[in-house]
């Protein structure tokens, strides 16, 4: 995973670290020295100054470029988020889909909607068969929730006129609870759940979940009944299962940069066929926020067949938990 982050995140290191040059020779240019009587002096004086020509000249373009470095550190770190979503998405996948939802469907290892897509291979020549899990299914619905809650530290924190529904605020209100137990003194900010709340609407409108199962070729397949349904469902994943999550997510950018680098700049000599302006062409605008689409993607392998103690969550509320009686001790003579 660190080698994907590595090569995720280069072209926005590399953009900071030429964009620091350029401020580098701005300040040469300009003749800007940074000394400490003089700023004081300047602070103190009250006849007024005037400015040279080569610092008013500079300064939009140094103010500019500043803000573009900013901007680059934000995707930087909106580009870390989102892979580390796509990690926590994977792994509340091999947790959720061994559970059961108590719905008579979607029990252990058991998918509602499931589509087959066609048969991969993968490095060491196993075939599979290819099946992507709807999004109406619950179990992709915890996923795209577990996605989402990763998300929140780099999303707005204001109103930007989403809403939420039932599933949403009970988890919004779960996070407010975990909030409060990590920082007591949180309690006097009567601001914090209004901005928890913004933050897991703009979350999960603008954040989407692709789970694809990579079923082993040996097993029974997923597409009809099996003649032993009680031992192995149509639509029961199997043992080690692979399970390859993808999580796209709307980036959101700041006002001003985000509105720069939105638009696009032909060239004037129309004769001449322009590059594509890549970058312009990605951001688009939703509900007045300018917004970046970044995606990643993790596989991790199914954590198993069934439960060894079973365990039921309802979509109302936890059920409690059963399991095999544990077995009686035979009696030993002495």
């Amino acid at each position: 995973m660190s080698r994907e982050l590595i090569i995720a995140c280069s072209p926005f290191v590399a953009g900071i670290a030429a964009s620091v040059i350029v401020l580098r020779l701005l300040m040469g240019i300009s003749g800007a020295r940074f000394q400490l009587p003089q700023l004081r002096k300047l602070h103190g004086d009250e006849h007024g100054a005037v400015q040279s020509l080569s610092f008013v000249l500079t300064l939009p373009l140094f103010v500019m470029i500043m803000l573009f470095i900013v901007q680059l550190s934000q995707l930087t770190l909106g580009r870390l988020m989102v892979e580390y979503s796509a990690f926590a998405a994977a792994r509340s996948a091999i947790v959720w889909i061994p559970a059961s939802l108590g719905d008579d469907y979607e029990t252990e290892n058991r998918i509602s909607y499931r589509i087959y897509t066609g048969d991969a291979t993968d490095e060491a020549g196993n075939l599979f068969a290819v099946y992507e899990i709807a999004p109406d299914s619950p179990k992709s619905e915890k996923v795209r929730l577990a996605a989402a809650a990763a998300l929140m530290s780099i999303c707005p924190s204001r109103d930007t006129g989403i809403t939420m529904d039932d599933s949403g605020l009970a988890a919004v209100a779960a996070i407010e609870r975990t909030y409060l137990a990590m920082s007591p003194a949180s309690a006097n900010n009567t601001r914090i759940p209004a901005r928890l709340q913004n933050k897991l609407a703009y979350a999960l409108h603008n954040t989407n979940v692709e789970i694809e199962v990579r079923h082993k070729d040996t097993e029974p397949p997923l597409i009809r009944p099996w003649p032993d349904a009680s031992e192995f469902e149509d639509n029961e994943i199997g043992w080690q299962d692979q399970l390859i999550v993808t999580v796209h997510h709307n980036f959101a950018l700041l006002p001003g940069p985000g509105r720069f680098l939105a638009k696009s700049t032909p060239r004037r000599d129309t004769t001449v066929a322009s590059p594509r302006d890549v970058v312009a062409e990605r951001i688009r605008r939703e509900n007045g926020i300018f917004v970046y689409p970044m995606s990643a993607t993790v596989r991790l392998n199914n954590e198993g067949q069934k439960s060894v103690l079973p365990y039921i969550q309802s979509l109302h509320g936890d059920l409690p938990l059963t399991g095999p009686p544990e077995p009686e001790e035979p009696e030993q003579d002495y």
